[in-house]
């Protein structure tokens, strides 16, 4: 059997660990692409055992085989092609009869298969164990209890897989327990039928397209009447007579068994603690945090003391982060003594550019920390749940909140997330204000520029303020958008409350490493991309004689015996800056800021700023890197040891901070997020609406704080 090669499949609940046995199993082999002709996302990797290859294939979590999205019906047809040599279901164990419901739809295909009761561990914590010879002598196929993150665990799995691909073993039709069942009776009429009327290949599956039948699955009951106007006839009249019977449809009571025959294997197979005291827990903490008075205060007062957080421990990681920097700029200054261009683009493109927004690191590393750790708690579930009916109010479903909290990451995978909701139309407006939800490419303007303008007591409620105000526009755009644009019912929210667990360190360390290397990456391709031409753009064309001998002006204050140091620093540092600003005016980037500039006065901003919001275009971190190149220009020796915090708190007032910061929370977002919001929607229109639509929300919002506040200040 050496180098042959299979095909399992991994399909389970959500949250049920598929993901991380997935991960496990595969390592670094790992590939993410989409199913032909659909935008799901589809995981294949590989491992090898005793030189045979195994593909695996992660598919989309889903509940049941009776497809309401587009993911789950992705799963109903790729498990239904039979194109793999085994199923693996994986389950949680501590939730083993909700998790089973799936199981049992998988068992009536006659497929080979085999139970994974993930997550053991966890159940045995509550003082209850489940017996997996029990589970495998119930459903007919092997069944193994595994920890997904223990390698011990995963070793012994690989070899179980392999040891169940060799047995084959079908599972148990279970539904011959309803033997003396008139719903029974009624499946076992129709499965004769299909027998009967339908090509020879579709008799093994018989029993299987009858009972989808009889409860209505579409495409099933489309290829049936499509070969069999006969057949067809008879599945209605059935379904309409168990409806007539029993006063229920047909859908409901297949479900119901089903339901049935999951709870009577749980109750088999689990051994329950005589005192329940993790229930206990669990009990006593959702009371807390779901408490429909304390639940929300607690929601945010945890959301402020995050942005403290990366603050407070954030801000002295930055400070090394600035000095190496700086060092790096004056030591490149020194021992490149003649360098010309090169010398500048290395110093002001580079290192002034690039490195402009690896300083920011740390912080966004301390907020990836807290968002990690409050979503493998558990906490982060139950924060969907407390928000569904406050979003309901707004014309969306606490399904939305889920790529919501993605957002926060990045735009681009939150609005793949939203596939997962059912309705078109709260699809479409979720998609269209996700740009609000403050994502990671901000985070480095915001660190910049609220030191800048904010004491550093109030810089985690800043912060706090910031992404707090943009949730608050994209609920109300979004309730905007339901009411004139988009109408259609409600959809309905379905969410599993994961049990409260201690943060595993690996998943942490493993999240934050992942978003930090994304971060670099971006950092040593798009922004380094972009931070050169930036430079060349903010460099060229050069103004061939100044208006100002500023060398002269700074010698002569220098020399001014009636001032002090600190008003001698002042007032060349005011020097160096116009002379800054007169090579920048002349340059392409100045040029384009100076046309822009009538347009974006009237919300406080000027040449330079205009400048870095053009660049922003391509990637919000952008907008740092511009500054960092701007005010790198014609710096003269020793001024470069200055923060590029100092400069711009010395340029411009806290109203101009505030406005600029709140462009940048709600004007068009990135490229990548546009590009994206085309792929989801197949729209042009749309992904224009997104841009022009949030682009004016931002001028109108700036334009009114701005002119306010400068006139009550």
């Amino acid at each position: 059997m050496k180098n042959e090669s299979l095909k399992f499949l991994l399909v389970g609940n959500p949250n049920c660990g598929k993901s991380t046995i997935f991960n496990s199993l595969v390592g670094g082999n790992a590939r993410v692409g989409n199913y032909s002709g659909v935008t799901v996302e589809k995981k294949t990797g590989s491992f090898e055992i005793y030189g045979i290859k195994i593909r695996v294939e992660d598919l989309p979590g889903l509940y049941s085989l009776s497809p309401s999205s587009a993911e789950e019906a992705i799963v109903r047809d790729v498990v239904s092609s039979g194109d793999f040599d085994l199923i693996v279901n994986v389950i949680d164990s501590s939730n083993l009869e909700r998790n089973l419901f799936l199981t049992i739809q998988l068992a009536e295909m006659g497929l080979p298969m085999a139970v994974v009761l993930n997550m053991a561990d966890e159940l045995e914590k509550s003082g209850a164990s489940v017996d997996e010879n029990i589970v495998s002598r119930e459903l007919g196929v092997p069944a193994i209890k595994c920890v997904g993150y223990k390698t011990s665990s995963v070793n012994l799995l690989k070899q179980f897989l392999l040891d169940a691909f060799l047995q084959r073993r079908e599972p148990n039709f279970l539904w011959s327990k309803f033997r003396d069942k008139k719903l029974y009776a009624d499946v076992s009429e129709i499965s004769h039928l299909i027998r009967k009327s339908l090509p020879s290949e579709s008799a093994d599956w018989s029993r299987w397209l009858a009972i989808r039948a009889i409860e209505g699955d579409r495409p099933i009951l489309e290829k049936i009447s499509a070969t069999s106007a006969e057949l067809a006839a008879a599945i209605k009249s059935a379904s309409e007579k168990i409806e007539s019977d029993f006063g229920e449809s047909a859908a409901t009571l297949i479900s119901a068994a089903r339901f049935k025959l999951a709870s009577d294997i749980a109750a088999k197979s689990l051994t329950l603690p005589k005192k329940a005291e993790r229930q206990k827990e669990i009990y006593f903490l959702d009371k807390i945090f779901l408490n429909r008075f304390l639940g929300l205060p607690i929601f945010f007062a945890m959301m402020f003391l995050t942005f403290q957080f990366v603050f407070t421990l954030g801000d002295p990681l930055m400070g090394y982060m600035e000095e190496f920097f700086a060092r790096a700029q004056e030591w490149l200054d020194g021992a490149w003594a003649d360098g010309g261009f090169l010398k500048s683009l290395a110093i002001d493109g580079i290192i002034g550019g690039v490195g402009g927004v690896l300083v920011f690191l740390p912080n966004i590393l301390m907020l990836f920390l807290v968002l990690s750790i409050l979503e493998d708690s558990g906490y982060m579930a139950r924060a969907a749940f407390l928000c569904d009916r406050i979003m309901r109010r707004f014309g969306l479903s606490g399904a939305s909140l889920i790529p919501m909290l993605v957002g926060f990451g990045c735009s681009v995978p939150a609005i793949m997330a939203t596939r997962s909701l059912k309705s078109k139309s709260e699809r479409i407006a979720s998609i269209m204000v996700l740009p609000l939800f403050s994502c990671g490419s901000r985070m480095p303007i915001y660190i910049l520029l609220i030191p800048c303008f904010f004491a550093a007591e109030y810089r985690g409620l800043a912060m706090f303020a910031i992404y707090l105000t943009g949730i608050i526009l994209a609920f109300a755009a979004a309730k905007i958008l339901r009411v004139f644009f988009l109408k259609s019912e409600e959809s309905a929210f379905v969410l599993e409350l994961p049990a409260y667990r201690f943060p595993r360190p690996y998943n942490t360390l493993l999240q934050i490493c992942s978003r930090a290397w994304a971060f670099l990456k971006k950092a040593g391709t798009l922004i380094l991309g972009a931070s050169i031409l930036l430079w060349a753009a903010s460099t060229f064309p050069q103004k061939a004689e100044l208006s100002k001998d500023y060398e002269a002006m700074a010698s002569s204050v220098e020399k001014d015996e009636d001032l002090s140091d600190a008003a001698k620093k002042e007032r060349i540092f005011e020097i160096n800056g116009e002379r800054r600003a007169e090579i920048f005016e002349h340059t392409l980037s100045g040029r384009a800021g100076r046309a822009l500039e009538p347009i974006l006065s009237p919300l406080g901003f000027d040449a330079k700023i205009s400048s870095a919001l053009i660049g922003a275009i391509a990637a919000k971190e952008v907008f740092v890197s511009q500054l960092g190149i701007v005010y790198g220009m014609g710096d003269e020796e020793g001024e470069d040891s200055v923060p590029l915090r100092e400069k711009l708190s010395r340029d411009y007032t806290p109203i101009q901070g505030i406005s600029i910061l709140l462009f940048i929370l709600i004007s068009m977002p990135c490229i990548a997020t546009v590009f994206a919001t085309y792929t989801e929607t197949r729209s042009v229109k749309i992904a224009f609406a997104q841009v022009a639509g949030l682009t004016l929300l931002a001028y109108a919002v700036c334009f009114v704080f701005y002119n306010i506040a400068t006139l009550l200040c």
